[in-house]
């Protein structure tokens, strides 16, 4: 996995509320409310999102226990996808209308009906269509409450610290670099050397446009 593997490109962020004393005794129910499942095609779904364990993808489900380490959790978060081809869904939708009113000896079908029709060939087609899977894993030190997110695809991010959100009724803020250089240069006291070189040199403080690694 990633995060056992080597360097790797990450976002962090911090929770920046406090967690709770019972969260021991209650992430396991919290992380089963956004398990990943598969995707039913019966009922048209086309994406399935939700928690994994980094350690065992294809484990049904797991506990809190299988993924904490000392202070540190190991999550993992799944997305996989259906799509096909709308030119031939269109195709076969002609010739799902065309043989159906030739098996009900009618000349034209109703709207209800051709809905229905579409319908059906969307639930066959989404069986016929093998998902696209994309994985990533989460570290929380639930110590300093930091959060690495092992992916930078902005979507597939900020999906993750929503559902992080969700589960553990805990609020996230990203930490950009230049913030992480500001929290460092406060807790040094460093603030009006930092302004004076800066002063100095002609420049501003530094900034930065994300909190990738």
């Amino acid at each position: 996995m990633p995060f056992r593997s080597g360097a790797l490109s990450v976002r962090r962020f911090q929770v920046v509320e406090d967690i709770p004393e019972t969260l021991p005794k209650t992430a396991t129910v919290a992380l089963r409310r956004y398990l990943w499942r598969p995707i039913d095609d019966a009922r048209g779904e086309r994406e399935s999102f939700g928690w994994v364990n980094p350690r065992r993808l294809l484990a049904e489900t797991f506990t809190w226990e299988d993924v904490i380490d000392g202070p540190y959790a190991l999550l993992g978060v799944r997305r996989d996808r259906k799509n096909f081809s709308q030119v031939l869904f269109r195709a076969r939708r002609e010739e799902l209308f065309d043989r159906t009113k030739s098996e009900r000896n009618i000349t034209r079908l109703s709207r209800q009906q051709r809905l229905a029709l579409e319908e059906q060939l969307t639930i066959e087609m989404l069986k016929e269509t093998s998902p696209q899977s994309t994985f990533a894993e989460v570290v929380w030190d639930t110590n300093s409450n930091l959060l690495l997110v092992g992916t930078t695809a902005n979507a597939f991010c900020e999906r993750t610290i929503e559902i992080f959100e969700a589960t553990f009724d805990l609020r996230v803020r990203p930490l950009y670099p230049a913030l992480i250089g500001a929290d460092a240069i406060a807790a040094q006291g460093l603030e009006e050397e930092f302004r004076l070189a800066g002063a100095g040199s002609g420049q501003g403080p530094a900034t930065s446009g994300g909190g990738e690694e």
